[in-house]
This record gives structure tokens, sequence and C-alpha cells, in this order.
């Protein structure tokens, strides 16, 4: 005879399976957290393992906690020596106990208490990976081997909204003698959008060419919100900075390594803005300092120059004194000297003039009486060559018919009429 079969209502079964589980022990089971809903007074929660290189999950667990137990556990985490807070792509250990909600037939843990110790080694070892992998390529120092302005007036601030970060910030570099222009870009500071906000508001204030340095800033809080700032692409971000990165992440002891690559790292918004204020105060008295001493080694060097010129001045003036000495003697000797050869030139001179006086006077009657001669004998031969005289000799004089002299018979023809003077009067003839 075959067995009774028996049969279970669903509620029935479900709550058979419940009953079990209830004898079941706690067990601890980590994972990574996929998500986080928090519903009146109840927490759901997801974990799930995974292949390492692999995004899609190879198990998945439902999780779920009273509101009141979860704040409880939250708190433990948050008070640890190195706080960190609940939250998605965190790995964990759960304290669990199996369990099954009825209404949807769903295999559910309860979660009970948190291993710390798990998430804290977890975070340490992906810490230290990233700070391994930051320091093999050589960004740990990258940005803090940038040459910082002297005077970095020009100010990138990156901070939150309406914030005590930034009036305590902006509120000290007011208050410094130094004229701060800060260029201001706000971002969130805290939860899962400060990396991809922060990396935004960074792009933004590169497009400004002018700026010295930007300063990352945020003011105090839980001490979990410092693991946001172990973002390891918001850490590459400020490592390849092209200019300064100061960060002022208001936290206690620890360092986010954030922190780790930034140019210099500050413990408040506050020290942020004073390290500025030093750095300008420092570069200012070195240029104090520097124009002094070189104010000084002017004065030095003026009186120095005043005693060389002096002493130049005095030796001067007695070379002048003595060379001046030297020229006047010189002066008085060739004084005497020229007085002296003036006398026997003038002397000389008058002697001279007196000869050549009576020379031109001697030789000028002498000129004139031979010069007198010389005119009467050229007048003696002017007047035995007048034709005039000549006729009176007993010569004639015969013209032809134009008035001129007649010295060969072929100046004359047949017909001509000639004109022949004598002493006594003229006589014309035809030539035949």
């Amino acid at each position: 005879m075959e067995p009774e079969i028996r049969s279970f209502s669903v509620k029935k079964f479900l709550t058979s399976i419940k009953n079990k589980l209830e004898d079941t022990p706690n067990v601890w089971v980590h994972g990574v957290i996929t998500q986080i809903t928090e519903k009146g007074n109840m927490v759901y929660m997801s974990i799930a393992d995974f292949n390492e290189g692999d995004v899609k999950p190879e198990a998945t667990l439902p999780l779920s906690c009273y509101a009141g137990r979860f704040a409880i556990i939250k708190s433990k985490a948050e008070n640890c020596p190195t706080p960190f807070k609940i939250k998605e792509q965190l790995k964990v250990c759960f304290l669990v106990k199996a369990d099954v909600y009825i209404p949807f037939g769903k295999l559910q843990g309860n979660i009970l208490d948190i291993d710390p110790v798990y998430t804290l080694g977890e975070l340490a070892v992906t810490r230290a990976a990233i700070l391994k992998r930051l320091a093999l390529e050589g960004l740990l120092d990258k940005n803090k081997n940038l040459e910082l302005a002297d005077i970095p007036l020009q100010v990138g601030l990156i901070t939150g909204e309406k914030t005590a970060a930034f009036k305590d910030f902006t509120t000290r570099l007011a208050a410094s003698p130094f004229k701060f222009s800060v260029t201001t870009e706000y971002a969130r500071m805290q939860g899962n959008e400060t990396e991809a906000s922060v990396i935004a508001a960074m792009e933004k204030l590169l497009q400004n060419k002018e700026l010295d340095v930007i300063c990352i800033v945020r003011g105090g809080g839980s001490k979990t919100d410092l693991n946001y700032f172990d973002s390891e692409a918001l850490c590459r971000a400020v490592a390849n900075c092209p200019i300064p990165v100061f960060t002022g992440i208001g936290h206690e002891i620890d360092k986010s390594l954030l922190d780790e690559v930034a140019y210099q790292s500050c413990i408040t918004p506050t020290d942020c803005a004073k390290r500025l204020v030093e750095r300008a105060t420092e570069s200012w008295n070195r240029m104090v300092e520097a124009a002094k001493e070189i104010s000084d080694q002017a004065r030095n060097m003026l009186v120095e120059n005043r005693r060389t010129l002096a002493s130049y001045g005095s030796s001067l003036q007695q070379k002048v004194s003595s060379r001046l000495l030297q020229e006047k003697t010189l002066f008085a000797k060739f004084s005497t000297s020229l007085q002296k050869d003036v006398q026997f030139i003038v002397k000389n001179e008058v002697n001279r003039i007196d000869r050549n006086e009576e020379g031109l006077r001697q030789g000028s009657r002498k000129i004139l009486d031979l010069e007198k001669t010389r005119f009467e004998l050229f007048q003696t031969k002017v007047n035995s060559a007048d034709p005039q005289n000549v006729i009176a000799k007993g010569y004639t004089l015969t013209l032809d018919p134009n008035g001129k002299f007649i010295r060969n018979a072929n100046q004359l023809k047949a017909g001509d009429v000639v004109t022949t003077r004598f002493k006594d009067g003229t006589v014309e003839s035809v030539v035949r």
C-alpha cells in the first residue's frame, strides 16, 4: 500500500523552513555591499561575491536589519580607531541569522553585528594598494615638485557651497595685508558624489590660466568622511594637476590619500589659508630684506665712493696746484724770453724797414731816371719813324686809291689814281 502523500500550504511550508532555520547558528558572512536602502524602521541591504576582474556578482545575499540595531552597528564602525562609514562598494563581514521572509518566500539574513577588523583590514589593503600604485608611477611627489609662486595671490578654491570652510578660508585671506583673488568652484565634499564633483570643479578652475594655486578645503565632520578622499581617481587628478594643490580637509591626525599627493596638506581650511599668507609674508619679507640689503650696500658704497672721490679730489687739487705753479714759472720764463725776442725782432725789423725805406727812396729815383731815359730814347725812335719827319727830309709818300701805303708795283693797275705827299703839298697821278 502506497504511503499517504501529505501536502502543505505555501505558508506552512515556508513557516516550517523558517522554524528549522531558527535552530541554525548565527554565522559570519563577508562580501561587498551592492545596495543599501532605508525604509521606515528597516534597513535593506545586499552583499555579493565577485570574481576578480568581473563586475557580475557570483552570488548575492539579501539582508535586513532593524533601524535601531543598524544605528548601533554604524556607531561601532564610526568609532573605531580608524573609522569608516558603511556604504556601497565596501567589503564587510556581518554576523547573520538565516531567515525566510514568508510573504515573498525569500531567503534572507538578519544582520546582528559587524566585524570592523575585517573591513579595516580590507580598507587598509585597498589604501595600501592605491598608495603603492601612485608611488610606482611617481605620482606621490609629482605635484610637490611643481614651483609655487613666491606670492600666490591668484587662488582657486574648491569647497562646499555656503559652508563654514568657505567662510574660514576666505576670512583668513581677507584679514591678511595681501590682496588675494579667490575663484571658487563649489563641489560635494562628502558622499559618493565627492570624487566626480571635486574633479569637475578642478577642471573648471584649470581653465583659468592665471591661477597660482588650487585649494581643496572642507570643515570638520565625521571621521568617516575622510574615506571619500581616498579615491584613486581624485588622487590622480591632483597629482597630475599642472599647478600646486593645497588640501585643508578638517580631520584630526590621519591623512587621506589626497593629502599624500597634494603639494601641501593642512589640517583645516583656516590652516590652508594661513599657509598661503605665510608664503606671501615670507616672500615679502625676503624682498624687503633684499631691498634693505641693497639699500645698505648702496649707502656703504656711496660713503666709500665719497671717501675715494675726496681722496682723489685732494690728490688732484695738489697735482693741479703743483702743475699750475710749474706752468706759471714756465710761463714767466717764456714771457721774459718772448719779450726779449720780440724786442730784438722788432728792432731788427725796424732797422730792416729803415734800410728798405732808404733803398726804396734811392732805388725808385734811379728807376725813374732810367725809365725816363728809355722813354726819351723810344720817343726819338718814334719821331724818327714819323712819315711827316721823313717827308720833311725830302722823301715822298704815295698812297693807293684806298689810302694805303704803296710798297709794291703790283698793288696798282691801270687807271688807279694815286696820291703823292710832298713836304709842301700833294699831287694826284693816274697809272697807265
